[in-house]
């Protein structure tokens, strides 16, 4: 089930008029949640909840048996499960064909077999969220809980199931363990949340993925122009539709009375690398900070090794992102990207940026998106028809794609102006005529783009 369908508009509201109908029997609501997290993860195939229910269980047991004694040996079991499914699903096949490749170039022609295997939605998701709680419970962080549902509810929870925020432990769980209570301010920010996050997605995101494919997948036709504009395209498709995904997550989960790690904060108003990535896929950098980059050592073993632990978590991040050579680039470039705050620390800026600010902004938009092409393009190779293009196409040509800027100019001024807010419909300072009329306005243009339209959220994938 996804979001940005009539389904999802049906289901929403039933749970949650079910969930508040149970308000003073915290166990049947939690009974309600994981029903209705089975039954919307079930509604894309429901051969694949066996995968949530094996990492669910096997990451309750673990944490019991821990709490019990040898708990290194019980971690790294289930630590290797875990990874060894996803493993499995993701990347067995990328491995199967590298190693194909370069054994072939010393003459060996191996068959090292693939699997016909379908990548379960959302996999990376929960496996890293059963893995948190897993770390927790060894470091002594949080204590393992005894309550099967509501572990199970953490584990699948229905709004940031296949595509996050990745929710730790001790925050998700003592929410679900404790009585909610509704609250209609915050029902109320949730709905707006949710329809900003399903104008995004819908009238901006699946807009521009039009003229991104275009451009992209009709490589004889490409000028510098149109590369460069397609680089520029999707950075912003790939960000509508992420952000608003997480604030359609955000704000349903808000409608249950729970609160959600905010996942982006306006990252293309950054004036660095390193407060991009403050600001973008928090709750995945957040993560890898904590269970890769502090364990290695973090920034207290001298310059040099915390530029190879920059260079990890930047690794691992493109590796969690797809089994393919693109994204450990992207990666890869990314970290790099972020070493000369590793020698040359700079003072950390507080607050939102102001108009003097946005020199440095766009300069942070346009490094983010040469790397967001290489993100995007299927393969190395058309990563390497792209720089030929590049570097010996015709200048003067005009670029694909300059009529999307209709739509794109437009919401980042609404951003702009909401930018000290968590989302930009959050608070209008405006008479309450004015105000509906914008929600109405909004739900028109997503009703109208809705229309004919069959454009996946892009994180499914991952």
């Amino acid at each position: 089930m996804q979001f940005d369908t009539y389904t999802y508009a049906i289901f929403l509201p039933i749970v949650f008029l079910l969930y508040w109908a149970l308000k003073r029997r915290l166990a049947h609501q939690n009974v309600l949640l994981l029903a209705a997290s089975y039954l919307f993860y079930g509604w894309w195939d429901w051969r694949f909840l066996g995968l949530i229910v094996l990492t669910s269980c096997s990451t309750y047991a673990t944490a019991l048996l821990m709490e019990r004694g040898h708990k290194r040996l019980w971690a790294s079991v289930n630590i290797a499960l875990n990874l060894g499914v996803l493993f499995t699903f993701k990347y067995f096949n990328f491995f199967a064909d590298t190693f194909n490749a370069a054994v072939s170039t010393l003459g060996w022609h191996p068959s090292w077999p693939t699997l016909n295997l379908v990548l379960p939605v959302g996999i990376s998701f929960y496996t890293l969220q059963a893995l948190s709680y897993t770390f927790d419970v060894y470091r002594d962080d949080i204590k393992p809980t005894r309550d099967a549902v509501a572990f199970f509810v953490y584990v699948a929870f229905f709004p940031q199931l296949v595509a996050g925020p990745i929710e730790r432990a001790s925050q998700l769980l003592p929410q679900l363990l404790s009585p909610r209570r509704f609250n209609y301010d915050e029902a109320v920010t949730g709905m707006r949340q949710i329809l900003w996050g399903l104008a995004k997605k819908i009238i901006i995101a699946d807009q521009l993925a039009g003229y991104v494919d275009y451009i992209l997948y009709h490589p004889s036709i490409l000028n510098p122009g149109s590369v460069i504009m397609g680089a520029l395209l999707f950075a912003v498709q790939i960000y509508a539709d992420f952000s608003g995904y997480s604030d359609i997550a955000i704000g349903s989960a808000r409608l249950l009375g729970i609160r959600l790690t905010a996942n982006f904060r306006f990252p293309y108003f950054s004036r660095d690398m390193k407060e991009l990535w403050q600001r973008w896929h928090i709750s995945l950098m957040q993560w890898l900070r904590n269970y890769v980059y502090f364990p290695l050592g973090g920034s207290r073993r001298g310059k040099w090794r915390t530029c190879l632990n920059v260079m990890i978590v930047f690794f691992l991040s493109g590796v969690w992102h797809g089994a393919s050579w693109n994204f450990i680039l992207w990666g890869l470039g990314n970290g790099l990207l972020m070493l000369p705050y590793v020698f040359s620390p700079r003072k950390h800026r507080d607050g939102e940026p102001t108009w003097r600010d946005l020199p440095r902004c766009l300069w942070c938009f346009l490094a983010s998106a040469a790397l967001f092409l290489v993100f995007r393009l299927p393969s190395m190779a058309d990563v390497a028809d792209c720089l030929h293009v590049l570097a010996h196409g015709n200048y003067m040509a005009v670029p694909l794609g300059l009529s999307a800027w209709l739509y794109i100019i437009p919401f980042f001024a609404v951003e702009w102006a909401g930018r000290r807010h968590e989302f930009p419909i959050q608070v209008l300072p405006v008479p309450t005529p004015i105000r509906w009329a914008i929600y109405w306005t909004l739900l028109a243009l997503i009703a109208y783009f809705s229309t004919d339209r069959d454009i996946q959220y892009i994180y499914f994938q991952f």
